[in-house]
């Protein structure tokens, strides 16, 4: 029994000791780039990884006569982190200044090794036990700003796809459009290599498929843009090229040897077989687009083990922000994942988005000042929709909606609540003068100056806007991404939802 003890405590010392670890960041800022403070957020986790620029753990870092320092705690041996420097669109400053601030690139950081970053008008200059490992990644950084300088040059000397443009013309530009892409991948690979008497193997591998993952993302996220809103003759002569070019196709990045450390590879290899599917049912003549389940299982087809769940598992983060997700894709999902973790979120994620639960309990204000909580829409279903100012999507889906609530203008019983994250008070109220966001029948309420950090954001996991959320007369929630009717279809397929919902 003592035995037994004692090897307990060994095993518990050793797996605290794996997220107890400790970093500091010593930091120099140079007085002409007019600095006082930045913020710096960072993930310890898969899950918030995936979404590092909406989720994560910030710090808000003061500068005193140009040096800061930043003291973490309860790290894991590596983790992902973003500068945010106060953005500066000078013309005296150098690039490097602009990837880490305007941008904020993500950078792969490692516990318990010193850390001493030096920002000038000039440039960054790393030092320190990690030196090597962020010069890389700055390297690799500064290579994707050449790849989009080149990509927009491209496309200028193009000009823009219409309904003249012939297939001929399409197939040319994506040629060169794939080899820009393709040559960044060999270049950033090649820079990989040149690190590689200085990176452990597990470092060299993750830096180079997180530019892999981003890269290639990007290329496929833009073709899928071009086939969402090109002319019907455009549309259809890029997804042909798709599917002869790209589907089961990945250039760079064999996954075979990649080693599971990557925060955006496995995005990239979720986002593809979502596009792969996509694109091969536009050929059908339809804008239809392909659900969680069936991505999942092109998915289980094509990765197993930990890239399976990692890849599943990104798809999943990726999209349930924006659709309805089905309870049989979560409970199939929940039973072929292996880690815990994964397991565990996608469990807590079916309580509160599909299972009949008692929604999230809120007091909010109304444009008068009057506070609304969930007891003042008891025995009603009521409709939440989430937005803020200036959301191109948020404007489309209000313009959509008329014909629903038209639908149900006369039953008392049916509340459409519009809930804005505006941070400033003005903004939200002016929207709401100028009726681009609501109409004078709904229920406009506020996160106040919370914004998305606003805990009803925070526990329903919203990561992308318009949002919408049907909930039944008992204030239990019966759809998160309830159909967004801007086809007649969705139309049809959302008041059937909420009819259903009154009529029980």
């Amino acid at each position: 029994m003592l035995k037994l003890k004692i090897l307990f405590l060994l095993l518990f010392a050793f797996g605290t000791a794996l997220f107890a670890q400790k970093l500091t960041i010593n930091g120099k800022i140079d007085n002409q780039l007019k600095v006082d403070s930045l913020r710096f957020r960072y993930a310890t986790n898969f899950i918030d990884q995936q979404n590092l620029y909406g989720k994560g753990e910030e710090v808000l870092v003061k500068v005193q006569h140009g040096r800061f320092q930043i003291h973490l705690d309860s790290l894991p041996t590596t983790f992902y982190a973003i500068f945010l420097l106060p953005k500066n669109y000078s013309k005296d400053i150098s690039d490097d200044y602009r990837l880490i601030g305007n941008i904020g690139y993500i950078f792969m950081l490692k516990a318990d090794i010193p850390v001493e970053i030096q920002l000038s008008q000039h440039g960054v200059i790393f030092s320190g036990g990690q030196k090597s490992s962020l010069d890389c990644q700055l390297k690799l950084f500064r290579l994707k700003k050449k790849l989009s300088d080149r990509l927009i040059a491209h496309k200028n000397s193009f000009g823009s796809f219409n309904k003249t443009t012939t297939e001929k013309q399409i197939s040319d530009y994506l040629d060169t459009y794939k080899s820009i892409n393709l040559n960044a991948c060999r270049e950033a690979e090649e820079l990989v290599d040149s690190y590689a008497h200085a990176l452990d193997t597990m470092t060299a591998n993750t830096v180079y498929y997180d530019f892999i993952g981003s890269t290639k993302w990007n290329e496929i996220n833009r073709i899928n843009w071009w086939v969402e809103f090109s002319p019907d003759n455009v549309r259809s002569y890029v997804a042909r090229y798709y599917n002869k070019y790209y589907t089961d196709e990945l250039s760079y990045g064999d996954p075979k040897s990649y080693r599971g450390a990557s925060n955006e590879y496995p995005k990239f290899l979720a986002y593809k077989a979502f596009t792969d599917l996509s694109n091969s049912m536009t050929l059908l003549g339809r804008r239809i687009k392909s659900n969680l389940a069936l991505s999942d299982l092109l998915i289980s087809e094509r990765y197993t083990g930990n890239l399976y769940d990692q890849v599943a598992f990104s798809s999943l983060l990726m999209r349930a922000t924006k659709e309805y997700v089905d309870d049989m894709y979560l409970i199939s999902l929940i039973g072929n994942m292996k880690n815990e973790d994964f397991k565990l979120y996608a469990n807590d994620l079916r309580k509160k988005r599909t299972i009949r639960t008692k929604s999230f309990q809120f007091k909010l204000e109304d444009e008068n000042g009057k506070m609304v909580t969930n007891a003042d829409f008891i025995g009603k279903v009521v409709l939440f929709d989430f937005w803020f100012t200036g959301c191109k999507g948020c404007l489309a889906l209000h313009k959509n909606m008329a014909p629903v609530k038209a639908h149900f203008k006369n039953n008392p019983n049916f509340k459409y609540v519009s809930i804005s994250i505006d941070k400033k008070r003005v903004i939200w109220l002016n929207s709401l003068q100028k009726g681009e966001y609501t109409d004078k029948t709904d229920v406009k309420l506020w996160t106040n100056e919370q914004g998305d950090k606003h805990p009803i954001i925070r526990y329903y996991e919203i990561g992308s806007y318009p949002t919408m959320i049907l909930i039944g007369k008992n204030d239990e929630v019966i759809a998160m991404n309830p159909p967004n009717p801007y086809t007649e279809r969705n139309k049809n397929a959302l008041i059937k939802m909420i009819s259903d919902a009154l009529n029980e």
